[in-house]
């Protein structure tokens, strides 16, 4: 299960300020979309959804009108659709928050059953705690040389077999290297990738993404953002991932 985000203060400074967009000089005018508070559940039980105010983000109006910011209490949020439903999941390891249009996903805190259809899912691991095969793995992915020494740290470790650690990246995925740990990719419709690595199950629509590593004291954490929109709203993946960065 993915650290008990919303209770400890300095861990939720951290992803707070490590995962959300700061303003930035020359930045255009930033327009509001709505807040939606996400309820969540996961090691200690149950949290309520937060209250919000609207959010200040630097998308284009034509976005900002389709668009909503769902956050659950102290924790990282995502742009996505209005009206959909969103959910948190936390745990030993990091955390989850996902959002859909339909579909029960607080059954997913007790079965992490894959998503079929659209949804934007955020998910961080944390390189500190039992995450860190799961940074081990994206990093060996996607940042084979900047975490060299991590990744064979946690191989050495003999919990999993090296086979388990593929280095280089997924054959059909299209990447964009923004920085030298932070990556956009996308991932075809029905193909396996890291679109298809977290919550997310191949179908004939494309995912879209991001995916970053930031550092911490006990280790590299990792963020990956994955979107699936309908057809008519595929336009907005673009603003979700760049919101995300």
């Amino acid at each position: 299960m993915p650290i008990l985000l919303h209770k400890s203060t300095a861990i939720c400074a951290v992803a707070f300020l490590a995962f959300c967009p700061l303003p930035f000089a020359g930045a255009r005018a930033a327009e509001q979309v709505p807040f939606v508070g996400c309820a969540g559940d996961g090691q200690t039980g149950p949290v309520a959804a937060p209250k919000g105010v609207p959010k200040a983000v630097d998308i284009d109006a034509a976005a900002a009108r389709q668009l909503a910011f769902y956050q659950a209490q102290d924790s990282f949020g995502v742009l996505a659709p209005r009206g959909w439903k969103c959910f948190y999941l936390y745990g030993s390891s990091g955390a989850t928050l996902l959002v859909a249009p339909s579909g029960n996903l607080q059954s997913m805190a007790d079965s992490p059953l894959p998503l079929t259809g659209s949804a934007v899912v955020a998910t961080l691991d944390l390189g500190g705690t039992s995450g860190r095969f799961a940074v081990a793995k994206y990093s060996a992915r996607l940042f084979p040389k900047e975490e060299q020494a991590f990744i064979a740290g946690v191989i050495a470790e003999g919990v999993e077999p090296k086979e388990n650690f593929p280095s280089g990246p997924y054959p059909a995925d299209k990447t964009t290297y923004k920085t030298a740990r932070l990556v956009e990719f996308e991932t075809p419709a029905n193909t396996d990738g890291l679109g298809t690595s977290d919550r997310l199950q191949k179908n004939s629509l494309p995912i879209a993404g991001m995916a970053t590593l930031k550092d911490s004291p006990d280790g590299p954490d990792f963020f990956l953002l994955t979107v699936r929109l309908p057809a008519n709203q595929a336009a907005l993946a673009p603003a979700i991932v760049s919101q995300a960065e």
